[in-house]
């Protein structure tokens, strides 16, 4: 998904997101949308997604992991821009 990405902002409805991660289980699509949100729309992230990916891998750590994860890979995506 974010290989693709061209900088624009996705849709408001969210199905990008969903259709991205339509076979992962419940935890494991908890940490991908929050991923997927942090690299193309961070400003899209709500507590409901924090609490839901908290519920499957408590602690800071793993938060603060996820969401890094999600900005770098989008920093990268926009450095390959440049060359």
């Amino acid at each position: 998904m974010v290989l693709k990405w061209n900088g624009s902002n996705p849709d408001l409805s969210g199905k990008w997101c969903n259709n991205a991660l339509a076979k992962p289980d419940a935890s494991e699509k908890s940490a991908g949308r929050l991923a997927l949100l942090a690299a193309l729309a961070p400003h899209r992230i709500t507590e409901e997604y924090v609490h839901e990916f908290s519920a499957a891998f408590p602690g800071d750590r793993k938060l603060l992991g996820v969401l890094a994860w999600g900005s770098f890979t989008a920093a990268r995506k926009i450095g390959s821009w440049l060359r």
